[in-house]
């Protein structure tokens, strides 16, 4: 049985404080825990993979380097994800403020793996085709917080932090994504959240 959301934020707070206690083996349990979501995620919006996987390593490496000056965030996770993102982004030379909060900057791709996520999951390959097919109807910004908030199982605190919006913003766009899907909304939602659950 995996841990629940409580016990989880207490084991990767744990792991956290290890890091900047300059435990090597705190250092390595992150790296673990993170890397595969950290690279799947920045892989969504850059298609240039060696990018991704080297803005990841660089920022490990910063992390390890500035240990003892790190601060303690509410979410590692989502700590974790924004500083990925903006080193991303900076590195592709298309990080700047946004005009609008709601503006498409960037592509986002939502690839949930059908053959060996949603598949394993529905034993229905003409759901998962109508579940993908659903998610890319949605608007880049939508289709990312859907993405954060039910495959990521992110808290609205964290996506705001790192969308850089605030909470009602969070809440407009997912109001959207679900105007935009209508009633298949609620089965691709419970499908997403048993994703997400699998994953933990």
């Amino acid at each position: 049985m995996g841990l629940d959301k409580n016990e989880r934020m207490v084991q990767e707070q744990a792991l956290w404080q290890g890091l900047c206690d300059g435990q090597p083996e705190a250092f390595d349990g992150l790296i673990r825990s993170f890397s595969k979501s950290l690279f799947g995620y920045g892989s969504r919006f850059c298609q240039d993979r060696d990018l991704v996987k080297d803005c990841l390593q660089e920022l490990f490496v910063e992390l390890w380097n500035k240990r003892s000056s790190l601060p303690l965030p509410r979410s590692v996770k989502g700590y974790l994800f924004i500083a990925l993102r903006n080193r991303v982004l900076r590195e592709q030379g298309r990080w700047h403020k946004r005009t609008s909060l709601e503006e498409e900057n960037f592509n986002f791709l939502v690839e949930y793996s059908i053959e060996e996520q949603i598949i394993a999951h529905t034993e229905d390959l003409e759901l998962a085709r109508k579940i993908k097919m659903l998610l890319d109807r949605l608007p880049a910004r939508q289709k990312e917080i859907v993405y954060l908030r039910y495959y990521e199982n992110l808290d609205y605190d964290a996506i705001a932090s790192l969308m850089q919006i605030n909470k009602q913003s969070v809440h407009n766009l997912l109001q959207k994504a679900y105007k935009s899907i209508r009633v298949e909304w609620v089965p691709l939602i419970c499908l997403l959240h048993e994703l997400s659950l699998a994953r933990q």
